[in-house]
């Protein structure tokens, strides 16, 4: 074998001497000289380079690097993440001349994990005070009423498409302790089909499509021909319609008529009971539907509008009454733990 390795040495470089140094030249020649042994230009290059910058024909051998966890390497990758928390595995393994390996070795071994962000809606200004103040009030009505949060028609919109994923992957803290990491996220991604849907008692209202760009105009005008169907015509007194605070559901038409409907028992921009901006941690369908569906739709891209449109249909039906319950007792646990951290995020201390 040394001995054949020595003889194609010696070969190409006679070769590519022939060629005077052309190795595109070099690699055709060798293919008409040995069909059955071919070199592409790249080997050639190589084997030049190496034999005037080590003198050796030989490739030099990868020496594999060994794991260690010894005390000075893990003291090295531990200060590298006390400097910084987001470098990389890779980085820590080149600046300390480790493998990857025993990096993820050492992090294991003194307990640190990678955690990963959690992405919240922008709060400034009077969000905090506003998001308090709703949270007291739910936890007012829910200290006199245990029915209260069944009798809430959470409802919301949402635009979907097949494409625009968030990857969260690669962004880590390293840390022995969950450090709660968060992201402010100022803006939501749109979508391409707008859906109505609703969460009341232990049933999806809905799906209800909305054909073009919404305005207040086209709310109203579901409000009153199409919830009511939604409905079944079952509008009590002890129902509560929730809405956020969007453009359709401010306009004066849109209110008066919930103010006509639900006499003073909707919640919402301007209503009787505000809605606190930008809390979608505090809406059963940010937090819980639409995250479903979007994973029910996602397994397989949509093909048209209307497959889209069946598979949310079939979606919100797969909702079952035990999961609505767990999103109820989620809803109390959200309202508590808002009220403890004073209206900031809170999603990332929930378990």
């Amino acid at each position: 074998m040394e001995n054949n390795f020595n003889v194609q040495v010696v070969d190409m470089l006679l070769i590519l001497g022939e060629c005077r140094k052309n190795y595109r030249e070099a690699a055709l020649v060798w293919a008409e000289r040995f069909p059955d042994n071919r070199k592409s230009h790249m080997a050639f290059q190589r084997l030049e380079a190496r034999s005037r910058t080590t003198g050796s024909l030989k490739p030099k051998k990868r020496v594999r690097r060994r794991y260690k966890t010894d005390e000075n390497s893990a003291i090295g990758v531990l200060g590298a993440v006390a400097v910084d928390p987001q470098v990389s595995t890779r980085r820590l393994a080149r600046d300390a001349g480790l493998s990857q390996k025993s990096v993820l070795n050492i992090l294991h071994l003194y307990k640190f994990h990678p955690y990963h962000m959690t992405l919240h809606q922008e709060l400034y200004g009077q969000d905090f005070e506003n998001r308090v103040a709703f949270c007291n009030w739910v936890a007012r009505k829910m200290l006199g009423n245990n029915r209260f949060l069944k009798n809430i028609i959470f409802s919301d919109e949402a635009t979907f498409h097949n494409c625009g994923q968030v990857n969260r992957h690669n962004m880590h803290y390293w840390a022995a302790e969950n450090p709660h990491w968060v992201r402010i996220r100022p803006n939501q991604h749109p979508w391409s089909l707008n859906v109505w849907c609703a969460i009341m008692e232990d049933r999806v209202i809905g799906p209800h499509f909305f054909e073009g760009h919404l305005n207040g105009e086209m709310y109203t005008d579901f409000l009153r021909n199409h919830l009511p169907q939604l409905l079944n015509q079952n509008i009590n007194l002890d129902m509560w319609f929730q809405q956020d605070g969007a453009p359709p559901h401010y306009a004066i038409e849109a209110r008066t008529y919930l103010n006509e409907i639900f006499q003073n028992r909707w919640i919402g921009r301007a209503g009787p009971v505000n809605w606190p901006a930008r809390s979608p941690d505090l809406t059963p369908l940010d937090y819980f539907l639409w995250g479903f569906i979007k994973d029910k739709l996602m397994a397989i891209a949509p093909t048209t509008l209307e497959d889209m449109k069946d598979r949310i249909r079939v979606a919100c039906s797969n909702v079952t009454p035990e999961m609505l319950q767990n999103v109820r007792n989620s809803f109390k646990k959200r309202v508590r733990k808002c009220l403890e951290l004073q209206g900031r995020h809170f999603e990332q201390f929930l378990k």
